[in-house]
């Protein structure tokens, strides 16, 4: 079967042959040989979902969404956008202002609604008035009108180049919402109102124990639904997820490199994915509340104290990166030659040029949950140690360290890898959304991603590593290491990852052939 890497992810139009070549996608991406007997999919995911209302969860509820809704767009596992509610996208005219949507004729919501137009308007809308992670990049959209049954066109009053990107299941946004579902939003955080392959099953659901999913009857394409059933289970301590997969209590277990050893030992698959670039934010640019970090040479010289090297291959082994800015290999931002390379020497000159040869202390908080070790914050305050910084950390419950962030002059830095336009509106523009606390603002940066934002295709990617470099530039960040998302596996079942990308949906995992 062709590669559809050539579809272009601006612009994209299938032709009357669409649903055949979609289920033969669907076959391509099923067991080569008969279905094995357990028709069940059981997976271990370490956080409960936030919600499963899609426009208000986070990217932790990632497995517990995608059973259940189908999205617009759907990411494939090499990276190629493919029609999946949406048959053909595009933008209209030139400066990305403008958006056209086509969606599938003959699909129906598990609860029976038909999908149109005006009900993905709905979809979109309730985003928007949520607060979840995709609202501030539908943000752009001024209007939605609907000029067919099947026909959305979207009218921005700024830029936006990666709305196909938005509309995958990365994001949640592509992931329609039933009108039903949307009209009564009360419903959504505990059950399921999608056009996906399963629902969920309340009676057979525990919340934030085990969620079961079975199969949805009104699903437009059963041939690309690989299970009878699926469940998902919280497991919450790591060696009790691996003593589940062991057991064969479950299947596929999301986990860290701190059980990567043990499951490589048991002879399990392991995929490995880019996941999460950590280390640490220095959010008080003007220097309020630490006036060295005022200086863009102080900035400088913490990032060139550091020994990415070291600190990677101590908490992460093989599975690590060591990257000292905010994107990772395959972004089109990001930069190949590293901007700080490990020099005490250098980072010295640095703070006595800026009149701090004698050290200064930097208070930092950082969140007390394995999501951000703190082994890696320790690390670094041995090697800033070293150049007379003293780094003095405050370990806080997640919610404190998110929300006392104005308190401290850094944080912790764990951000998901995103392409540079998504990263802007999340890390460094002045109006970014939580993780700009004291709204720093460059003259240069800002406009560079707005001549990104309205770029096409061809000459987006030398302006994202411009305002990468500039970002290095800066000094705002003091990232260390790219952690690898893990998914730890038995061989009954089929996952497909491609190295260097994110995970397959769920939705198309399947029961893998066996010997």
């Amino acid at each position: 079967m062709s590669s559809p890497a050539v579809l272009s992810r601006r612009d994209f139009t299938v032709g009357g042959l669409l649903l055949a070549a979609g289920l033969a996608a669907a076959a391509c991406g099923g067991p080569p040989g008969s279905p094995a007997a357990d028709r069940t999919l059981r997976i271990g995911q370490y956080w409960p979902p936030t919600s499963l209302d899609p426009a208000k969860a986070g990217g932790e509820s990632q497995f517990f969404l995608q059973p259940a809704y189908d999205p617009l767009i759907y990411r494939a596992a090499d990276g190629s956008y493919q029609p999946r509610l949406a048959t053909a996208w595009r933008y209209l005219g030139t400066g990305n202002t403008a958006f056209e949507i086509t969606l599938r004729d003959g699909v129906t919501f598990s609860d029976g609604t038909p999908l149109t137009a005006e009900g993905l308007k709905a979809s979109i809308e309730h985003f928007r008035r949520s607060a979840g992670q995709a609202a501030a990049f539908l943000a752009p959209i001024a209007t939605m009108t609907v000029p067919g049954p099947l026909v959305l066109r979207l009218a921005l009053h700024q830029p936006h180049p990666l709305l196909p990107s938005l509309f995958t299941q990365d994001f949640l946004a592509g992931d329609v919402i039933s009108p039903a579902g949307a009209a009564s939003p009360a419903g959504l955080a505990t059950g399921t109102a999608g056009a996906g392959p399963y629902v969920l099953l309340p009676g057979e659901t525990v919340a934030n124990d085990h969620y079961t999913y079975g199969p949805n009857p009104k699903y437009w394409n059963p041939a690309g639904r690989f299970y009878d059933k699926i469940t998902v289970k919280v497991l919450p301590n790591e060696n009790t997820a691996l003593a589940a997969l062991k057991t064969g209590q479950v299947d596929v277990v999301a986990g860290s490199y701190a059980i990567a050893g043990g499951a490589r030992a048991a002879g399990f698959a392991i995929a490995s994915s880019p996941a999460i670039v950590m280390g640490l934010q220095l959010n008080d640019r003007a220097g309020t509340l630490c006036p060295p970090l005022a200086d863009v040479r102080v900035r400088q010289a913490l990032n060139f104290a550091v020994d990415r090297a070291k600190i990677t291959t101590a908490l992460l082994g093989e599975y690590g990166i060591p990257v000292d800015q905010p994107s990772a290999p395959g972004e089109d931002g990001f930069l190949e030659q590293p901007f700080y390379g490990h020099d005490p020497g250098k980072a010295r000159q640095l703070l006595a040029a800026a009149g701090h040869a004698g050290g200064f202390a930097l208070p930092v908080v950082i969140p007390s949950t394995p999501a951000f070790p703190g082994d890696l914050a320790q690390a670094i305050a041995s090697d800033l140690q070293q150049v007379g910084v003293t780094l003095r950390i405050t370990a806080k419950d997640p919610a404190s360290a998110n929300t006392e962030l104005t308190r401290f002059p850094a944080s912790s830095m764990g951000w998901g890898v995103l392409p540079a336009y998504f990263m802007g509106r999340g890390l460094w523009l002045k109006d970014a959304i939580g993780m700009n606390p004291f709204r720093s603002s460059d003259p240069e940066l800002e406009s560079l991603d707005r001549r990104a934002a309205a770029a096409d295709d061809a000459a987006r990617p030398a302006l994202d590593r411009q305002i990468i470099r500039r970002v290095v530039e800066l000094g705002w960040f003091l990232p260390v290491c790219l952690s690898p998302g893990l998914l730890f596996y038995r061989d009954t079942v089929g996952v497909d990852p491609v190295p260097g990308q994110p995970f397959p949906s769920v939705a198309s995992w399947h029961p893998a052939a066996r010997a």
